[in-house]
């Protein structure tokens, strides 16, 4: 029962369509022969308005007539730069297409059309575009995508209160959703459209609502209703006289009282509308309304009047089928005539071109030759060009990657000369017998010299990495046990793993008497790098694993650990020289990446092979694999560990022990309760305990080896004043600030950031985060107690001042840096004023900082998004355009400041001036 009114009420809209459209072409006929005749008089931008009125009417008539005035209205209309005709023709264009089927094209030309609107801000002709393309997904049974369109078409018709446009817009909305079969929303958009109707007055749009509505009810099964809707119609019909509707209507109540069983009824309005479909000689809906009279016959057993009615109908059905065959031979016969008479014409046609074709491509195949040769020559010289090119790039790249290994080789050697002195009068002191040191001092020596080892050890690895590169390194080989050899090596950093709680062990299935040919001074140094690396990016609770075992012709020596990984990009690079990952989500130890480099360089030279595994968040495994030997006796002695990497090894524990000892990581000073309370920050243990030493007579400390145990301290403590550091791991300073900034308790506390680095994109991140200078290490006891002292003697004010948000030192919020860095903007501005295309993310790639750094800088600096200042920088400069009379007109003012559309342009100008671009040339003339 449902699928048979879906399907009659389907036939029923389309019965409505055909008889508006058979009234609708007859006055499209009149209107384009009025058209016409305006044509032969008009010229520039009324006869673009003409043709594209013409290409509208033609719509239904003929689609490739619409077409063809369509793009004659397009091409006039962009030629006068007249871009409602161009918006306008381009959907009629679609329009045309639509009609044709071709949904393809039709889609293109709305979308046209509707980019054209956008950048003319032609509110109406975004919404009839929109409409249009949600028509065509309509026809697509794109449903969805239909309401998408639709709910955009309905902003400007409600920015302007269009109420044709809104009636338009709520029909659609409610034929897509009762395509959908969303009943209650279909119906609810039908009556906003009849209503607006109503308030229009608009009868021929009541009689297709209350049509749309009938045939609504109808599929819900609600035959009363749509009674009621089709009565309204009526009504509606018999104020705009259409006699081709009313008979449609009054046939459908007539269908619908049939269906109710109500055949006195059914035959009295099939009657009145059969008076009316003969007085109009509508001879399908004649045909209709006898079918529909026998079927009543035949409910009420009358088979006689039934018979009688069908045969009516038969002979109306036989006389539409003759007229229509006669209309379709005479078609055919004449398409004939002109087929026979166009094909006389092209075989004339033909012999003549034949000959013109012949020349022309014989001439062809001569220029594509000549142009085949040129390009193939041309690539030629390129190709060598390119060749050329990239071996002097390679060669100077080369040159580059030598000097920049020699140039940190020279200043590793020139360093050593310095902490010689340093270490040998550390040596003189500590053994002269006369000299008198507190254990204060004594602790402070014992620091430096341990840090100047540190740096010691560095250049080593910087000048063996140098020799590695230059072959300069001849190998002491020795056949080795590798079980014995290996654990004693892995035991060197079981104190190491115990401070950090992380589970180190080592794993083998190989014989004892397995044994590799190596220089255990140099192998060593590849052993300790893989597992103190793998110990730095390991944290409480992990685990490293170190397995030897055999493969095929090889040994491998796997090192595994569960830390944080590392990124895929990096995995490719991870051996090179100098490198470091740029995407270190922990901030975990950035290191100058000479490590895993001299790791690849002495296993190259031990003749083996070393490949990593990762994935971030999970660990990473790095695997060596050396050809190895079996020992017929195991006489070989297990070489000693040298005093180098027993005194790297130690020096690196201590260092672990003073940063993952439990007692240390917060660590509260107890010195006067009265004195104001300051939380360090520092992931290096002896810079904490160097900075406590110099303010602990004069303040409360509280350490943090971080920002996450800085938060802590935060909400354990009250803090008068945060010192701290850039770098850390797991929550670097930057984070820190941030999270500062968010606490309403935390956010009015001074910050000091004393680091080692003092770049431009480090001042900018600080200079965003509310932070306006650096303190940069290393420092003098004077500096950092002079600045600690001046913030919080003037902390109050700063709160007032600068409404609670983080300072850092007795400077003005606006200070030098910030100028400048504000100029430098203002800068890059200027030099790309033309650029339509300039925006926060150009601005940021010129300034190497990223595009949210830059935003919050001018957003802070300004008060102005970067867009409302780069705008504003460019009102400036124009204004100094115009008044030095440098521009002609407002399309040179445009496009001085790279603004693509002069009618947008002139009105921006308009509300920034509050006069137009012409006002203000004519002043300054």
């Amino acid at each position: 029962m449902k699928r048979s009114l879906v399907i009659f009420g389907w036939m029923a809209l389309l019965c409505l369509w055909t008889n508006a459209s058979l009234a609708g072409t007859a006055q499209s006929k009149r209107s384009i022969d009025s058209l016409k005749d305006s044509l032969n008089i008009s010229s520039g931008i009324q006869r673009a308005e003409i043709l594209a009125q013409l290409s509208w009417q033609y719509r239904n008539v003929n689609s490739d007539s619409a077409l063809y005035f369509g793009q004659q209205a397009y091409e006039l209309s962009k030629k006068f730069n007249y871009e409602s005709g161009i918006i306008k023709s381009l959907n009629f264009q679609g329009v045309a297409y639509r009609n044709k089927s071709d949904y393809s094209n039709a889609f293109k030309y709305f979308v046209e059309a509707l980019k054209a609107a956008e950048d003319a801000q032609n509110l109406e002709q975004i919404g009839y575009s929109n409409i249009n393309i949600g028509n065509i997904y309509i026809y697509q049974t794109n449903y969805e995508g239909a309401l998408e369109y639709f709910e955009k078409a309905l902003i400007p018709a409600q920015e302007l209160n269009d109420q044709n446009m809104l009636a338009y817009v709520y029909l659609n909305l409610g034929r897509t959703y009762s395509r959908m079969d969303e009943y209650s929303r279909a119906e609810d958009n039908y009556l906003k459209t009849r209503d607006i109707r109503r308030k229009l007055s608009d009868q021929e749009g009541l009689v297709t609502i209350a049509v749309d509505l009938a045939e609504l009810t109808m599929r819900k099964g609600d035959l009363n209703k749509s009674l009621e809707y089709f009565h309204e119609s009526i009504n509606a019909i018999n104020q705009i006289k259409n006699k081709g509707a009313l008979a449609f209507s009054l046939y459908n109540i007539a269908v619908i009282h049939r269906q109710k069983g109500n055949l006195d009824s059914a035959e009295y309005y099939s009657k009145k509308s059969l008076e009316v479909a003969k007085a109009n000689n509508l001879k399908n809906d004649i045909r209709k309304i006898h079918e529909n009279l026998s079927i009543i016959a035949e409910g009420r057993g009358d088979f006689k009047k039934a018979l009688h009615y069908f045969k009516l109908n038969q002979e109306n059905e036989d006389s539409i089928f003759n007229e229509q065959t006669t209309r379709t031979i005479e078609s055919l016969k004449s398409q004939y005539e002109a087929e026979k008479k166009e094909a006389e014409t092209m075989f004339l046609r033909e012999i003549v071109e034949r000959q013109q074709t012949i020349i022309i491509l014989a001439a062809a195949a001569s220029v594509l030759l000549l142009i085949i040769a040129i390009i193939i020559y041309m690539r030629a010289v390129e190709r060598r060009r390119l060749n050329q090119q990239i071996s002097a790039q390679a060669r100077k790249l080369e040159e580059l990657d030598f000097a920049k290994s020699r140039f940190f080789a020279n200043i590793s050697h020139d360093l050593r000369s310095p902490l010689s002195l340093i270490l040998g009068n550390y040596e003189q002191i500590k053994q002269d017998g006369e000299s008198y040191l507190t254990s204060d001092s004594k602790q402070n020596l014992e620091v430096a010299n341990k840090n100047a080892q540190r740096l010691l050890f560095l250049t080593d690895e910087i000048n063996e990495l140098t020799k590695l590169e230059e072959g300069k390194i001849k190998l002491d080989l020795k056949d080795v046990p590798v079980n014995s050899y290996l654990s004693t090596l892995v035991a060197l950093f079981k104190s190491s793993a115990e401070f950090k709680s992380v589970d180190l062990s080592f794993e083998s299935t190989i014989p004892e008497h397995v044994a590799i040919s190596i220089d255990p001074n140099q192998f060593e140094k590849i052993i300790f790098n893989l597992i103190t690396n793998a110990l730095k990016h390991t944290h409480k609770g992990d685990s490293v694993r170190v397995k030897v075992e055999t493969q095929s012709n090889d040994l491998t020596i796997s090192i595994t650990d569960s830390g944080e990984g590392i990124p895929e990009s990096s995995l490719p690079y991870l051996f090179d020289r100098y490198y470091q990952s740029p995407k270190n989500n922990y901030h975990v130890y950035e290191g100058l990446g000479i490590g895993l480099s001299l790791v690849k360089e002495l296993v190259d030279v031990h003749g083996g092979n070393i490949q990593v595994k990762s994935k971030e968040g999970e660990g990473s495994t790095f695997i060596l694999s050396m050809p190895f030997m079996m020992l017929e006796h195991l006489e070989s002695q297990i070489p000693e560990t040298s005093d180098y990497i027993q005194t790297k090894n130690k020096l690196w524990s201590e260092l672990w022990e003073k940063t993952y000892n439990p007692d240390s990581n917060i660590a509260l000073s107890t010195n006067g309760t009265d004195k104001p309370k300051l939380l360090l920050v520092d992931d290096h243990p002896e810079v904490r305990e160097f900075i406590a030493k110099l303010i602990h007579s004069d303040y409360q400390v509280t350490e943090a080896e971080n920002g996450v145990m800085a938060l802590k301290a935060l909400k354990n403590e009250s803090i008068d004043l945060v010192i701290t550091d850039l770098m850390m791991p797991w929550m670097d300073g930057f984070e820190l600030l941030e999270k500062m900034q968010e606490n309403e308790d935390w956010k009015s506390i001074p910050v000091l950031v004393v680091s080692a680095r003092n770049t431009a994109d480090d001042q900018l991140q600080v200079l965003t985060r509310g932070i306006n200078n650096i303190l940069q290490k290393p420092f003098s006891k004077e500096d950092i107690l002079l600045r600690i002292k001046n913030l919080l003697n003037q902390k109050e004010r700063w709160i007032k001042e600068s409404g609670n948000t983080i300072i850092v030192n007795d400077k003005p919020l606006i200070n030098d840096i910030e100028k400048e860095l504000l100029e430098k903007v203002k800068k890059l501005v200027i030099e790309q004023i033309d650029n339509p295309d300039l925006t926060v993310l150009v601005l940021a790639d010129a300034m190497a900082a990223s595009e949210r750094k830059v935003y919050r800088m001018i957003k802070k600096l300004t008060d102005l998004t970067p867009h409302e200042y780069i705008k504003e920088i460019r009102w400036h400069y124009l204004e100094n355009l115009i008044k030095s009379k440098s521009l002609k007109n407002p399309t040179e003012a445009a496009k001085a400041i790279g603004m693509k559309n002069v009618t947008n342009f002139k009105k921006q100008f308009h509300k920034r001036f509050n006069r137009s671009i012409e006002e203000m040339m004519a002043k300054n003339a």
